[in-house]
């Protein structure tokens, strides 16, 4: 097997490799791609992150999402599904919405690719005022985005709000407020943070 990132043959098992399946990438782009776990506040709104979104994780994301190389999707939680399974346990997965255009672009939905292998249920219901992309936005742009999500899904007890970067926080407080109206308990998960955005 070749590694997915740098194409290197992979002919070494790891600790891991051994009780988890094997990892698409290679010990020493798996060492690139360290988890560095935190939890950031933004106004009260506590949000999980475990990657820092440069280097390789951001090669690999936008290889991802936008050259549409769908084997990616399991190297990202390669070791964190079974936590996410355990520190989340009974609550349902809301996905923060892609615009329709990049859906269409894609052809898939790439967080529900990445957490295929999370067991927790999905929750539906969320989606855009105005549709539209982050992409290419200034940082005032991007925060009059929390205002343009709307929650029309079922109450659940507890609720997993996810995306994958968070920047500003804006889109995450915004699905955050519109979702806390109807659910015991929201927590927010990003897959990785952009490192400007660390709020201590």
């Amino acid at each position: 097997m070749r590694c997915l990132y740098c194409d290197r043959n992979i002919d070494k098992q790891t600790i891991k490799s051994v009780f988890l399946k094997e990892d698409e990438l290679c010990p020493e782009c798996r060492r690139q791609l360290r988890v560095n776990r935190k939890i950031l506040d933004f106004d009260g709104m506590k949000v999980e992150t475990f990657f820092e979104y440069d280097g390789i994780f951001r090669s690999l994301l936008l290889q991802f999402k936008e050259c549409h190389d769908e084997a990616l999707k399991n190297v990202f939680l390669y070791d964190l599904s079974e936590y996410i399974n355990i520190r989340y346990f009974g609550y349902k997965i809301l996905f923060v919405p892609s615009s329709k255009a990049k859906l269409e672009q894609r052809g898939f939905n790439h967080l529900e690719e990445i957490f295929s292998e999370v067991r927790l249920k999905k929750a539906d219901g969320l989606r855009m005022i105005e549709d539209g992309s982050q992409e290419g936005k200034n940082l005032e742009e991007r925060r009059k985005m929390s205002t343009n999500y709307v929650y029309t899904g079922a109450p659940h007890k507890k609720i997993l709000v996810v995306d994958d970067v968070v920047t500003t926080g804006s889109s995450l407080k915004g699905v955050y407020n519109c979702v806390k109206t109807s659910a015991g308990k929201v927590k927010v998960l990003s897959l990785a943070y952009k490192c400007f955005t660390l709020h201590y």
